[in-house]
């Protein structure tokens, strides 16, 4: 069996913050057909992986449940698209934290609450991997009960709401929930409830 993926040539990164990279790749395959501006989008953190290496595990997305077996939903402003959207609570693994660890972080900060036992990995997913370079690790947190303590602000994070299940799939129906990672995460749960 011949490898015929493509195959990096060149990297620049044409712009970085303190949690994004901007690459622009000069991609080429074994029949000569090439991308010589193709950009990709990394977390800072991320290394660059060895060509054929896979992304590490970048970020957490966490399916939190309380007692009564009600969702937590985020309503974030999502400035790309210029719309809010419902999603769960999530976010980055930090440099030398483990996933679980990350998505109780992000869990705590986001929505103040945390998960009495343990988190119940739902898998992996890659949001877009035509153009960011990472996956996201999913997690169901039951029984969550809320700690003391405001939430971080962040820029675009609106309210937090409790909802039940059959409210999140009028809400999925209607086109309110429209996050990747939201609806894989609801739909992986949703199998292990």
């Amino acid at each position: 069996m011949t490898d015929d993926r493509p195959r990096l040539i060149a990297r620049a990164v044409v712009l970085a913050n303190a949690v994004w990279r901007v690459n622009r790749d000069h991609v080429r395959d074994a029949a000569g057909r090439e991308v010589r501006d193709y950009l990709s989008l990394a977390p800072r953190a991320a290394p660059d992986s060895p060509d054929g290496v896979e992304a590490p595990t970048q970020g957490v997305a966490v399916v939190a449940r309380d007692a009564q077996g009600r969702i937590a939903l985020l309503r974030n402003w999502r400035h790309p698209i210029g719309r809010w959207s419902w999603e769960l609570p999530k976010g980055f693994v930090d440099a030398g934290e483990m996933p679980e660890a990350a998505a109780r972080r992000e869990l705590a900060e986001e929505t103040r609450l945390f998960s009495v036992g343990a988190l119940v990995s739902l898998g992996r997913v890659a949001a877009e991997p035509s153009t960011i370079a990472g996956f996201a690790q999913l997690y169901i947190a039951d029984a969550c009960e809320p700690m003391p303590g405001a939430r971080d602000a962040e820029l675009g994070m609106g309210r937090m709401e409790f909802f039940a299940d059959a409210s999140i799939l009028d809400m999925e129906n209607a086109g309110d929930i429209f996050d990747t990672l939201t609806l894989v995460g609801l739909a992986r749960a949703r199998r292990r409830i």
